[in-house]
């Protein structure tokens, strides 16, 4: 909640804006963003392994916090958003793009969700960097590769230069990048490797697998899990 905060501010949020939170997941972004504009509607598919039932804690959330009358949520695909162009101020996907498929859903998304703003609405990814500055990062990034690569459906962190250059094919007319490190645990990258072992990786897999997971685990136990540092990009249309 921190971190999510912390990003609303530096997004600049203000009460009048309409925001789209893309790949909103369990909701956090949306309700830092609900704290501080009018009106947040949360965009995510929500058919990842394990989501079973997160659109009805989607819900239970946001009215327990008093937010129904400010955060809507909607299943849909980000490379089809079902909203009229300029139907926001602001469009945000914060650390989402790692769930997409490949780096053409996420240039796909980020063009529906430049569709959707306003001229001079702002569209904006925030997602961890490939890099560590602390042993508590650098145990966090170890955890999330084993995760990358004996699993599905996460890809790895973006490099800086990747990211930035996707807003510059589509034409912003302003692209401001920041990198911030904040040195929270903000995403997690935890997981039970034990359900993949017998059944989705193969034999040849299982002992470096297993090797790389316990690595990283015993690291975590030693130096805590941070996030890395992540980049936030913003373009203005």
């Amino acid at each position: 909640g921190m971190e999510r905060m912390a990003l609303a501010q530096e997004m600049r949020l203000q009460n009048h804006d309409v925001v789209l939170d893309v790949g909103c997941g369990r909701g956090y972004f949306s309700i830092a963003a609900a704290k501080v504009s009018k009106f947040v509607v949360g965009l995510d598919l929500m058919n990842g392994l394990g989501r079973h039932g997160w659109w009805r804690n989607f819900r239970i959330t946001m009215r327990e916090l008093d937010l129904s009358n400010k955060v809507l949520g909607v299943k849909s695909d980000a490379r089809r958003i079902p909203f009229k162009k300029s139907s926001f101020t602001v469009a945000a996907a914060v650390h989402s793009i790692r769930n997409f498929q490949n780096k053409t859903c996420i240039e796909i998304a980020l063009k529906e969700m430049k569709r959707v703003v306003v001229k001079g609405g702002n569209v904006v990814i925030v997602e961890s960097l490939p890099m560590a500055r602390t042993k508590a990062q650098e145990a966090h990034l170890l955890m999330f590769k084993c995760k990358v690569k004996y699993t599905s459906g996460e890809l790895d962190y973006l490099p800086k230069e990747e990211l930035v250059e996707m807003f510059e094919n589509l034409g912003f007319k302003k692209i401001e990048v920041k990198e911030l490190n904040y040195n929270l645990s903000a995403a997690p990258p935890l997981f039970c490797l034990d359900r993949y072992l017998s059944s989705s990786l193969k034999e040849s897999e299982r002992k470096e697998a297993k090797e790389a997971y316990d690595k990283a685990i015993a690291m975590i136990k030693k130096w805590g899990e941070a996030s890395t540092p992540a980049i936030l990009v913003n373009g203005t249309k």
